[in-house]
Protein backbone atom coordinates (compact mmCIF):
# COMPACT_ATOMS: atom_id res chain seq x y z
CA UNK A 1 0.00 0.00 0.00
CA UNK A 2 3.00 2.36 0.43
CA UNK A 3 5.32 1.19 -2.29
CA UNK A 4 6.24 3.49 -4.78
CA UNK A 5 5.05 3.80 -8.41
CA UNK A 6 7.76 6.50 -9.30
CA UNK A 7 9.73 5.99 -12.61
CA UNK A 8 13.17 6.00 -11.83
CA UNK A 9 15.86 7.64 -14.48
CA UNK A 10 17.27 4.13 -15.45
CA UNK A 11 13.86 2.47 -16.31
CA UNK A 12 13.01 5.97 -18.20
CA UNK A 13 16.04 5.38 -20.10
CA UNK A 14 16.87 1.37 -20.91
CA UNK A 15 15.63 -1.13 -17.85
CA UNK A 16 18.78 -2.22 -17.82
CA UNK A 17 19.41 -3.14 -14.24
CA UNK A 18 15.44 -3.69 -13.64
CA UNK A 19 16.17 -6.19 -16.14
CA UNK A 20 18.99 -7.87 -14.70
CA UNK A 21 17.41 -7.83 -11.03
CA UNK A 22 14.48 -9.21 -12.49
CA UNK A 23 16.57 -12.00 -14.76
CA UNK A 24 18.46 -12.75 -11.71
CA UNK A 25 15.68 -13.04 -9.68
CA UNK A 26 13.71 -15.79 -11.54
CA UNK A 27 17.15 -17.83 -12.13
CA UNK A 28 17.78 -17.24 -8.46
CA UNK A 29 13.92 -19.06 -7.96
CA UNK A 30 14.11 -20.85 -11.17
CA UNK A 31 19.24 -21.02 -15.16
CA UNK A 32 25.34 -23.89 -15.59
CA UNK A 33 26.60 -26.18 -17.35
CA UNK A 34 27.36 -24.75 -20.51
CA UNK A 35 25.20 -26.44 -23.34
CA UNK A 36 26.47 -27.32 -27.05
CA UNK A 37 22.63 -25.48 -28.61
CA UNK A 38 24.55 -22.94 -29.44
CA UNK A 39 26.13 -19.54 -28.55
CA UNK A 40 27.57 -19.40 -24.69
CA UNK A 41 28.86 -15.59 -25.47
CA UNK A 42 27.03 -12.23 -26.30
CA UNK A 43 26.05 -12.91 -29.29
CA UNK A 44 21.64 -14.36 -30.53
CA UNK A 45 22.00 -17.12 -32.87
CA UNK A 46 20.11 -14.99 -36.07
CA UNK A 47 22.50 -12.20 -35.25
CA UNK A 48 23.90 -11.27 -39.10
CA UNK A 49 21.31 -13.20 -41.04
CA UNK A 50 17.84 -11.95 -42.32
CA UNK A 51 16.31 -9.11 -42.83
CA UNK A 52 17.73 -5.58 -41.09
CA UNK A 53 15.72 -4.34 -38.44
CA UNK A 54 18.44 -1.54 -36.96
CA UNK A 55 21.53 0.03 -38.11
CA UNK A 56 23.85 2.10 -35.71
CA UNK A 57 27.34 3.04 -36.11
CA UNK A 58 29.60 -0.03 -36.71
CA UNK A 59 27.03 -2.56 -36.22
CA UNK A 60 23.12 -3.62 -37.13
CA UNK A 61 20.21 -6.23 -35.59
CA UNK A 62 18.55 -8.51 -37.90
CA UNK A 63 14.82 -9.51 -37.44
CA UNK A 64 15.79 -13.06 -36.12
CA UNK A 65 18.09 -12.34 -33.61
CA UNK A 66 15.88 -9.44 -32.09
CA UNK A 67 12.62 -11.67 -32.10
CA UNK A 68 14.37 -13.94 -30.02
CA UNK A 69 15.76 -11.14 -27.44
CA UNK A 70 11.75 -10.20 -27.77
CA UNK A 71 11.48 -13.77 -27.15
CA UNK A 72 13.66 -14.07 -23.89
CA UNK A 73 12.20 -10.73 -22.44
CA UNK A 74 8.80 -12.31 -22.55
CA UNK A 75 9.55 -15.22 -20.80
CA UNK A 76 11.54 -13.16 -18.17
CA UNK A 77 8.51 -10.36 -17.78
CA UNK A 78 5.37 -12.35 -18.92
CA UNK A 79 3.25 -9.33 -17.78
CA UNK A 80 4.87 -7.26 -21.42
CA UNK A 81 3.81 -10.18 -23.98
CA UNK A 82 0.52 -8.84 -25.03
CA UNK A 83 2.09 -4.44 -25.10
CA UNK A 84 5.18 -6.06 -26.84
CA UNK A 85 2.64 -6.11 -30.08
CA UNK A 86 2.80 -2.09 -30.12
CA UNK A 87 5.33 -0.27 -32.22
CA UNK A 88 6.51 2.60 -29.69
CA UNK A 89 6.91 -0.38 -27.22
CA UNK A 90 8.99 -2.41 -29.75
CA UNK A 91 11.22 0.26 -30.78
CA UNK A 92 12.06 1.08 -27.36
CA UNK A 93 12.73 -2.31 -26.80
CA UNK A 94 14.94 -2.42 -29.62
CA UNK A 95 16.62 0.71 -28.83
CA UNK A 96 17.38 -1.11 -25.43
CA UNK A 97 19.11 -4.12 -27.21
CA UNK A 98 21.44 -1.68 -28.87
CA UNK A 99 22.60 0.29 -26.17
CA UNK A 100 23.33 -3.34 -24.41
CA UNK A 101 25.34 -4.27 -27.40
CA UNK A 102 27.28 -1.11 -27.53
CA UNK A 103 27.91 -1.56 -24.15
CA UNK A 104 28.73 -5.52 -24.02
CA UNK A 105 31.37 -4.32 -26.53
CA UNK A 106 33.20 -1.98 -24.45
CA UNK A 107 33.35 -4.22 -21.47
CA UNK A 108 36.85 -5.56 -20.47
CA UNK A 109 37.87 -8.80 -20.72
CA UNK A 110 38.23 -9.03 -16.65
CA UNK A 111 34.36 -7.74 -16.69
CA UNK A 112 33.55 -10.35 -19.40
CA UNK A 113 35.12 -12.96 -17.07
CA UNK A 114 33.10 -11.74 -14.03
CA UNK A 115 30.14 -11.67 -15.50
CA UNK A 116 30.61 -14.78 -17.46
CA UNK A 117 31.54 -16.82 -13.92
CA UNK A 118 28.21 -15.05 -12.48
CA UNK A 119 26.15 -16.26 -15.71
CA UNK A 120 27.13 -19.87 -14.64
CA UNK A 121 26.14 -19.51 -11.10
CA UNK A 122 22.24 -18.52 -12.45
CA UNK A 123 22.37 -20.85 -15.20
CA UNK A 124 23.09 -23.94 -12.81
CA UNK A 125 20.41 -22.79 -10.74
CA UNK A 126 18.17 -22.63 -14.38
CA UNK A 127 18.89 -25.86 -15.40
CA UNK A 128 17.87 -28.04 -12.30
CA UNK A 129 14.46 -25.96 -12.15
CA UNK A 130 13.86 -27.41 -16.13
CA UNK A 131 14.42 -30.69 -14.76
CA UNK A 132 11.72 -30.13 -12.27
CA UNK A 133 9.74 -27.43 -13.57
CA UNK A 134 7.58 -28.66 -16.50
CA UNK A 135 5.98 -25.68 -17.20
CA UNK A 136 9.37 -23.36 -17.29
CA UNK A 137 10.33 -26.45 -20.28
CA UNK A 138 7.30 -26.13 -21.79
CA UNK A 139 7.75 -22.37 -22.34
CA UNK A 140 11.16 -22.44 -23.56
CA UNK A 141 9.68 -25.59 -25.83
CA UNK A 142 6.59 -23.36 -27.04
CA UNK A 143 8.55 -20.28 -28.13
CA UNK A 144 12.03 -22.50 -29.30
CA UNK A 145 13.87 -20.77 -27.01
CA UNK A 146 17.33 -23.05 -25.87
CA UNK A 147 18.66 -22.94 -22.67
CA UNK A 148 22.38 -21.11 -25.08
CA UNK A 149 19.49 -19.01 -25.52
CA UNK A 150 18.77 -17.99 -22.00
CA UNK A 151 22.78 -17.99 -21.52
CA UNK A 152 23.51 -15.42 -24.29
CA UNK A 153 20.64 -12.88 -23.05
CA UNK A 154 21.76 -13.58 -19.42
CA UNK A 155 25.28 -13.04 -19.82
CA UNK A 156 24.62 -10.13 -22.10
CA UNK A 157 22.31 -8.24 -18.98
CA UNK A 158 25.22 -9.08 -16.53
CA UNK A 159 28.23 -7.72 -18.86
CA UNK A 160 26.43 -4.65 -18.97
CA UNK A 161 25.66 -4.36 -15.36
CA UNK A 162 29.29 -5.39 -14.52
CA UNK A 163 30.54 -3.24 -17.25
CA UNK A 164 28.62 0.04 -15.89
CA UNK A 165 29.31 -0.87 -12.14
CA UNK A 166 32.97 -0.69 -13.43
CA UNK A 167 32.66 2.91 -14.14
CA UNK A 168 31.81 4.08 -10.61
CA UNK A 169 34.25 5.30 -8.22
CA UNK A 170 34.61 4.81 -4.50
CA UNK A 171 33.89 8.96 -4.16
CA UNK A 172 31.35 8.87 -6.95
CA UNK A 173 29.57 6.09 -4.33
CA UNK A 174 30.58 7.95 -1.34
CA UNK A 175 29.52 11.08 -2.77
CA UNK A 176 25.38 9.48 -3.63
CA UNK A 177 25.43 7.83 -0.15
CA UNK A 178 26.02 11.22 1.59
CA UNK A 179 23.75 13.18 -0.35
CA UNK A 180 20.67 10.58 -0.26
CA UNK A 181 21.41 8.75 2.73
CA UNK A 182 18.09 8.58 4.12
CA UNK A 183 17.39 6.22 0.94
CA UNK A 184 20.26 3.46 2.57
CA UNK A 185 19.11 3.55 5.90
CA UNK A 186 16.44 1.37 7.45
CA UNK A 187 13.63 3.51 9.42
CA UNK A 188 10.76 2.35 11.50
CA UNK A 189 7.11 4.02 11.81
CA UNK A 190 3.86 3.35 12.24
CA UNK A 191 1.16 4.64 10.42
CA UNK A 192 -2.50 5.09 9.77
CA UNK A 193 -4.06 5.08 6.42
CA UNK A 194 -7.39 6.69 5.70
CA UNK A 195 -7.68 5.85 2.26
CA UNK A 196 -9.81 7.70 -0.57
CA UNK A 197 -10.00 4.68 -2.93
CA UNK A 198 -10.98 0.85 -1.97
CA UNK A 199 -7.74 -0.87 -1.13
CA UNK A 200 -8.89 -3.84 -2.99
CA UNK A 201 -10.27 -2.35 -6.21
CA UNK A 202 -8.79 1.56 -6.82
CA UNK A 203 -11.49 1.98 -9.13
CA UNK A 204 -13.81 2.46 -6.41
CA UNK A 205 -13.53 5.56 -4.31
CA UNK A 206 -14.45 4.78 -0.50
CA UNK A 207 -14.41 8.17 0.92
CA UNK A 208 -13.88 11.91 -0.24
CA UNK A 209 -10.40 13.57 0.00
CA UNK A 210 -12.34 15.82 2.46
CA UNK A 211 -13.75 12.80 4.59
CA UNK A 212 -10.63 11.29 4.59
CA UNK A 213 -8.92 14.25 5.82
CA UNK A 214 -11.27 14.69 8.36
CA UNK A 215 -10.88 10.89 9.63
CA UNK A 216 -7.27 11.21 10.11
CA UNK A 217 -7.54 14.18 12.11
CA UNK A 218 -9.54 12.01 14.17
CA UNK A 219 -7.60 9.51 14.39
CA UNK A 220 -4.35 11.82 15.07
CA UNK A 221 -6.63 13.38 17.85
CA UNK A 222 -7.03 9.96 19.73
CA UNK A 223 -3.21 9.72 19.21
CA UNK A 224 -2.20 12.42 20.74
CA UNK A 225 -4.42 12.33 23.63
CA UNK A 226 -2.32 8.81 24.48
CA UNK A 227 -4.51 7.06 22.25
CA UNK A 228 -3.45 2.92 21.85
CA UNK A 229 -1.76 2.56 18.24
CA UNK A 230 -2.64 -0.99 17.95
CA UNK A 231 -6.74 -0.58 19.08
CA UNK A 232 -6.83 2.53 16.78
CA UNK A 233 -4.84 1.53 13.92
CA UNK A 234 -7.30 -2.23 13.66
CA UNK A 235 -9.93 0.79 13.61
CA UNK A 236 -8.75 3.57 11.34
CA UNK A 237 -5.98 1.85 9.23
CA UNK A 238 -6.83 0.86 5.59
CA UNK A 239 -3.52 -0.14 5.04
CA UNK A 240 -4.01 -4.09 5.29
CA UNK A 241 -0.31 -4.68 5.73
CA UNK A 242 0.08 -3.20 8.91
CA UNK A 243 -3.72 -2.61 10.68
CA UNK A 244 -2.99 -5.74 12.54
CA UNK A 245 0.57 -4.81 13.95
CA UNK A 246 -0.25 -1.06 15.14
CA UNK A 247 -0.11 0.52 11.74
CA UNK A 248 4.32 -0.60 12.41
CA UNK A 249 6.64 -0.81 9.63
CA UNK A 250 10.10 -2.06 11.26
CA UNK A 251 13.68 -1.25 9.72
CA UNK A 252 12.47 -0.55 5.85
CA UNK A 253 13.37 1.30 3.23
CA UNK A 254 11.62 4.73 3.06
CA UNK A 255 13.15 4.57 -0.98
CA UNK A 256 10.78 2.13 -1.41
CA UNK A 257 7.66 4.43 -0.48
CA UNK A 258 5.70 6.87 -2.36
CA UNK A 259 7.23 10.23 -2.05
CA UNK A 260 4.94 12.01 0.90
CA UNK A 261 5.06 8.90 2.74
CA UNK A 262 8.94 8.97 2.01
CA UNK A 263 9.50 12.91 2.93
CA UNK A 264 7.77 12.15 5.82
CA UNK A 265 9.37 9.51 7.44
CA UNK A 266 12.95 10.72 6.34
CA UNK A 267 11.80 14.17 8.18
CA UNK A 268 9.45 14.07 11.03
CA UNK A 269 11.05 14.76 13.66
CA UNK A 270 11.45 11.08 15.70
CA UNK A 271 8.86 10.64 18.35
CA UNK A 272 6.62 12.92 17.29
CA UNK A 273 3.03 12.11 15.08
CA UNK A 274 3.02 14.28 12.74
CA UNK A 275 0.11 16.23 10.90
CA UNK A 276 -2.05 14.00 8.11
CA UNK A 277 0.47 13.53 4.96
CA UNK A 278 -1.30 13.16 1.43
CA UNK A 279 -0.40 10.79 -0.73
CA UNK A 280 -2.27 9.15 -3.61
CA UNK A 281 -3.62 6.63 -1.50
CA UNK A 282 -5.04 8.57 1.04
CA UNK A 283 -4.19 10.72 3.93
CA UNK A 284 -1.36 9.16 6.37
CA UNK A 285 -1.37 9.97 10.14
CA UNK A 286 2.58 9.00 10.62
CA UNK A 287 5.15 8.41 13.97
CA UNK A 288 8.65 7.92 13.13
CA UNK A 289 10.01 5.53 15.71
CA UNK A 290 13.57 5.06 14.96
CA UNK A 291 15.64 6.65 11.91
CA UNK A 292 19.70 4.72 11.47
CA UNK A 293 22.12 6.79 9.77
CA UNK A 294 25.65 4.72 9.51
CA UNK A 295 28.51 6.54 8.76
CA UNK A 296 29.92 5.66 4.98
CA UNK A 297 33.15 3.82 6.49
CA UNK A 298 31.08 1.40 8.69
CA UNK A 299 28.70 0.23 5.59
CA UNK A 300 28.93 -3.22 4.43
CA UNK A 301 30.06 -4.43 0.71
CA UNK A 302 26.67 -5.25 0.09
CA UNK A 303 25.14 -2.25 1.19
CA UNK A 304 28.01 0.07 -0.93
CA UNK A 305 26.81 -2.00 -3.97
CA UNK A 306 23.80 -1.38 -3.22
CA UNK A 307 24.89 2.35 -3.41
CA UNK A 308 27.34 1.83 -6.45
CA UNK A 309 24.16 0.79 -8.68
CA UNK A 310 22.23 3.73 -8.13
CA UNK A 311 25.15 5.50 -9.43
CA UNK A 312 25.84 3.07 -11.74
CA UNK A 313 21.90 3.78 -13.25
CA UNK A 314 23.37 7.56 -13.18
CA UNK A 315 26.02 6.80 -15.81
CA UNK A 316 23.43 4.44 -17.54
CA UNK A 317 21.63 7.40 -18.22
CA UNK A 318 24.06 9.70 -19.33
CA UNK A 319 24.90 7.16 -22.37
CA UNK A 320 21.03 6.67 -22.97
CA UNK A 321 20.73 10.32 -23.62
CA UNK A 322 24.63 11.70 -24.31
CA UNK A 323 26.17 8.78 -26.13
CA UNK A 324 23.13 7.00 -27.85
CA UNK A 325 22.65 9.97 -30.24
CA UNK A 326 25.40 10.30 -31.60
CA UNK A 327 25.80 6.97 -33.11
CA UNK A 328 23.35 7.26 -35.76
CA UNK A 329 20.63 4.66 -34.84
CA UNK A 330 18.24 4.24 -37.02
CA UNK A 331 15.04 1.67 -36.94
CA UNK A 332 13.19 -0.15 -39.84
CA UNK A 333 11.08 -2.12 -38.09
CA UNK A 334 8.08 -3.48 -40.03
CA UNK A 335 5.12 -1.81 -39.71
CA UNK A 336 2.81 -4.06 -37.24
CA UNK A 337 -0.93 -4.56 -38.78
CA UNK A 338 -3.66 -2.92 -37.85
CA UNK A 339 -5.07 -6.01 -35.88
CA UNK A 340 -2.03 -6.31 -33.82
CA UNK A 341 -2.00 -2.81 -33.00
CA UNK A 342 -5.72 -2.95 -32.27
CA UNK A 343 -5.42 -6.40 -30.05
CA UNK A 344 -2.44 -5.00 -28.30
CA UNK A 345 -4.32 -1.33 -27.30
CA UNK A 346 -7.28 -3.46 -25.85
CA UNK A 347 -4.89 -5.32 -23.48
CA UNK A 348 -4.58 -3.81 -19.70
CA UNK A 349 -1.06 -2.66 -19.98
CA UNK A 350 -1.32 -1.10 -23.66
CA UNK A 351 -1.17 2.20 -22.29
CA UNK A 352 2.25 2.27 -20.89
CA UNK A 353 6.01 1.84 -22.28
CA UNK A 354 8.24 -0.10 -20.75
CA UNK A 355 9.77 3.32 -19.38
CA UNK A 356 6.36 4.50 -17.98
CA UNK A 357 6.01 0.70 -16.01
CA UNK A 358 7.42 -0.58 -12.97
CA UNK A 359 8.72 -3.15 -12.13
CA UNK A 360 6.42 -5.93 -9.92
CA UNK A 361 8.95 -5.56 -6.97
CA UNK A 362 8.61 -1.28 -7.30
CA UNK A 363 4.25 -2.24 -7.73
CA UNK A 364 3.65 -4.52 -5.04
CA UNK A 365 2.72 -2.86 -1.80
CA UNK A 366 3.89 -4.62 1.40
CA UNK A 367 -0.23 -5.67 1.85
CA UNK A 368 0.18 -7.97 -0.90
CA UNK A 369 3.21 -10.19 0.86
Amino acid sequence: MLHTTRKSTWRRSALLVIAAVLVMTVMAACGGKKDNEGSSGLTFEGAGKGTVVATYKDGNVTEPEFNKYLDIFNIMQPGYEQVIAIPQFKEQLLQQYISYKILAKQATEDTIKKAGDETDKQMKSFEDTLKTNADVKKTLDDKKVSTADVRTYLNLMLVVVEHMNSKVTDEETKAEYEKNIGNYNPVTVRHILVATADPADSTKTLRTKEEALARAKEVKAKLDAGGDWTALAKQYSDDTGSKDSGGEYKDAKASDWVEGFKNAALKQPVGKIGDPVETEYGYHVILVEKRDQAAYDKLTDEQKQEVQSVVAYNHMNTFMTDEMPKLDVKITLPEASPEASSDASASPGASESPAASESPEASESPAAK
